[in-house]
């Protein structure tokens, strides 16, 4: 399809929908983003911001894509903190030292600065730990972006390359004729097109019905200003990894509903994120979740016990606000880019808790598939990986 007479609709207005309008129109693309609520409304807007939320190759390799994307629209007229910051890999059990270290070293092979930080010394840094056990590393080269900020840097890129921007506009559904595309229909009216991207996170599915997505529900805390210098993204190391995290957040059996509890987290643990303006975000969690239904309500009493149990020298620092957002998830934990089985609609979802360092760079990977000149790498992140198993 000739990329410069090509008209596409984009379906959402999270980072996946607005770094795909955004390397669309760059290439000549004709995009119109449609979003029911407001640019970042969902998980996009309600994360950590971290560009490295796990520790093998393949995520270093995402940071890396996507950071070149971000330095790109860190001049431009949106702000969103991009900033190189340590991690703390801290682990929470005797059995998670090995494994840390075991991280550690993958990194460091992979290019970052990783060191061992004994007890004394992470006690030192950092009065407020419980305890500074042993096994702790410090990893440099790592980033992280205001979440929402991104989110809106990337919309007004995309506005600026040509794009059109339509918030309060709710795509109900596609339409097709013999098998292909012509359209879609909006809470506003029906809108010819000639491709569409969907790419509305957990509600993927009610336009894209093939899609093995399921939903996680995250929650985030956020501080009031510090009375101290957090030198660290803190991240506690009972955090799964990916493929475990999409298993957990599967949907729920009925008699997983019957019985009650189907919504107690499945990972639970604390990160805590230093920002700019000298607060901090705490988080975070991941439960199953039926994804409108009224759920998980006592997750920010979980998160602040689980943060006092290893930081109690926070006790008086005030909690000002608290939020959860809707991870879609696929069953291997990796996002799903390109065709589907209907000609002219795309998918560009299932980002699950990597959406911020992955989506610039698999935008790139949509981008490429749409013009017909895909790479080796976008067979990776296909939906038709799905269909064998």
């Amino acid at each position: 399809m000739p990329a410069r007479s090509t008209e596409v609709v984009v379906v959402g207005g999270g980072i996946a929908g607005c770094t795909a309008a955004h390397a669309l129109a760059t290439r000549g693309f004709k995009i119109t983003l449609f979003e029911q609520r407001h640019i970042g409304y969902g998980a996009s807007g309600r994360n950590l911001g971290l560009l490295l939320n796990d520790f093998g190759a393949e995520s270093v390799a995402m940071m890396r894509e996507a950071l070149s994307a971000y330095r790109e629209l860190a001049e431009g007229p949106v702000p969103f903190e991009l900033r190189e910051t340590p991690y703390l890999l801290l682990p929470t059990t005797d059995e998670q030292v090995e494994v840390t270290a075991d991280k550690a070293a993958e990194l460091a092979r992979l290019g970052l600065r990783a060191e061992a930080i004994d007890a004394t010394a992470l006690t030192r840094s950092l009065p407020q730990l419980g305890r500074g056990g042993p096994g702790a590393h410090v990893v440099h080269g790592c980033w992280a972006v205001s979440a929402a900020g991104a989110t809106r840097a990337f919309a007004e890129a995309a506005r600026t390359a040509g794009a059109e921007i339509r918030t309060g506009v709710r795509v109900a559904a596609l339409s097709t004729t013999g098998g292909r595309l012509d359209g879609v229909l909006t809470d506003a009216g029906p809108v010819a097109c000639d491709a569409v991207v969907v790419a509305s996170g957990p509600w993927l599915t009610d336009l894209v019905d093939d899609a093995p997505l399921s939903t996680g529900r995250g929650w985030v805390l956020r501080t009031g200003h510090l009375e101290f210098k957090l030198p660290w993204v803190l991240v506690d190391m009972s955090w799964p990894d990916l493929e475990e995290l999409a298993r957990v957040a599967r949907p729920p059996l009925l008699s997983e509903v019957a019985a009650g509890g189907y919504d107690r987290p499945a990972a639970a643990t604390v990160s805590m994120v230093p920002q700019p303006n000298g607060r901090a975000l705490l988080g975070t969690s991941l439960s199953a979740s039926l994804r409108d239904a009224v759920e998980g309500l006592d997750m920010p009493q979980l998160i602040a016990q689980r943060a006092l149990a290893l930081l109690p020298g926070l006790g008086d620092v005030r909690i000002t606000a608290g939020w959860y957002g809707m991870r879609p998830m696929t069953p291997d934990g990796l996002p799903i880019v390109g065709e589907t089985s209907t000609e002219g609609v795309y998918v560009h979802g299932g980002h699950g808790s990597i959406g911020m360092q992955s989506a610039p760079w698999t935008a790139r990977l949509l981008a490429e598939v749409m013009e017909r000149r895909p790479s080796d790498a976008v067979a990776h992140f296909a939906l038709a990986r799905f269909k064998s198993r």
